[in-house]
């Protein structure tokens, strides 16, 4: 296919949306998604899935014209075709190291579809490659299925130069402890009721997805100031028939901190994540940016750490002046120890969260600065 026609399909399957879009027009306005009925939306999508398979199919110079419409689109709509496996002319790893670190994989920033900076996942080179592909398989399997305001983005498993890389959009102000660590003044109430907001529709999937590592570094923050459930590598689906089978390490994953004393004192084999282990890590969370410091932040050591949490000792209550004046009242305390019961049973549900959390916010006393600025915050070294 030659230029001219390639440009003459691109326009054919755009303009169905009704709507005109900059790189075709020298004084075109671009589209934004805001300006969209949900049909063009739609009718976008389709045109996106059309443009992508023809982009595939066409030799590697003449690429480009779809990479841009592309592009335009994705920011117009803040989607992406859902096939999980990207291909290479699609995003590129732009920096030599990466960019942060975790247990299992690294974090590296790339470029999707020439333009969005976007987080490359990628397993640790010391793990064994069957190892690898099979946690990084079963993270797919769950998060491509995924879509909510506040779960981060799936765009994509893409792999290049023998490494796989599981994609998703860059989140400039990185985790949600640092985020208010470095603003204090953010609306840590409107944050936490966001994360519930992302509990509650994994907890309400179907089949439930039950997270497995929330806590403050899993929770990313936007440009905008929008918190977005991340990192699924240790997410699974709820089956009831059948128990899946899970190696040990992946089975006791976790960090003491926020996890669950049931978790801590079972048996390796025992050890099974569920969405009331969720609830309690979210009661973590609460005291974690509430307080912007992780739980029992007084005990440095891990392994003291878990041994609190196995007896059943619950942090201590701070009140001093700026934690009570970021929300940190009876009413709040009263939630955490809630979702920190010994007692799975007893434990709320996402949902109970969502309501005590939106009366919470809606209560509070107005603030002269909240988490959604005014002006994109951006920071250098954002994560995702």
């Amino acid at each position: 296919m030659n230029g001219q026609t390639s440009m003459s399909t691109i326009i054919t399957l755009v303009a169905q949306t009704g709507v005109y879009i900059d790189a075709l027009q020298e004084k075109g306005a671009e589209i934004r998604h805001r300006d969209l009925t949900d049909l063009e939306k739609e009718v976008c999508k389709g045109a996106m899935h059309k443009l992508r398979e023809e982009m595939l199919a066409q030799p590697p110079l003449a690429r480009d014209i779809f990479t841009m419409q592309l592009s335009q689109l994705y920011s117009a709509l803040n989607y992406y075709p859902s096939d999980p496996a990207l291909h290479e002319c699609e995003v590129t790893v732009t920096k030599i190291r990466a960019s942060n670190f975790g247990g299992f994989a690294d974090c590296w920033e790339g470029l999707f579809l020439g333009r969005h900076k976007v987080a490359m996942k990628a397993p640790r080179g010391r793990f064994a490659e069957e190892i690898k592909s099979r946690r990084l398989a079963r993270e797919a399997r769950v998060w491509s299925r995924l879509s909510h305001p506040n779960v981060l983005p799936f765009l994509g498993l893409c792999t290049l130069a023998s490494i796989s890389y599981l994609v998703s959009p860059w989140m400039e102000n990185g985790h949600a402890l640092e985020f208010v660590q470095r603003h204090p003044d953010a609306n840590c109430l409107r944050l936490l009721l966001q994360v519930a907001n992302g509990l509650e529709y994994l907890h309400g999937f179907e089949p439930a997805v039950i997270h497995g590592d929330l806590r403050g570094p899993n929770i990313l923050i936007s440009e905008l100031g929008e918190a977005h459930i991340a990192d699924f590598g240790l997410s699974e689906f709820k089956v009831e028939e059948s128990s899946p089978k899970y190696s040990t390490p992946w089975l006791v994953a976790g960090h003491p901190r926020w996890q669950a004393p049931e978790i801590i004192n079972a048996k390796p084999k025992e050890a099974r994540r569920n969405m009331k282990t969720d609830v309690f890590a979210f009661g973590r969370v609460m005291l974690e940016l509430l307080t912007q410091a992780v739980p029992f932040s007084s005990i440095p050591l891990d392994f003291k750490v878990m041994l609190e949490v196995m007896k059943g000792s619950f942090p201590s209550r701070p009140c001093d002046a700026g934690v009570v004046a970021r929300g940190l009242n009876d009413e709040m305390w009263r939630v955490m120890t809630d979702c920190w019961d010994a007692d799975p049973a007893r434990r709320p549900c996402a949902s109970d969260l969502v309501v005590r959390l939106s009366i919470a916010s809606g209560t509070q006393s107005d603030r002269e600065t909240s988490s959604r600025p005014k002006k994109r915050l951006r920071v250098s070294g954002g994560v995702a």
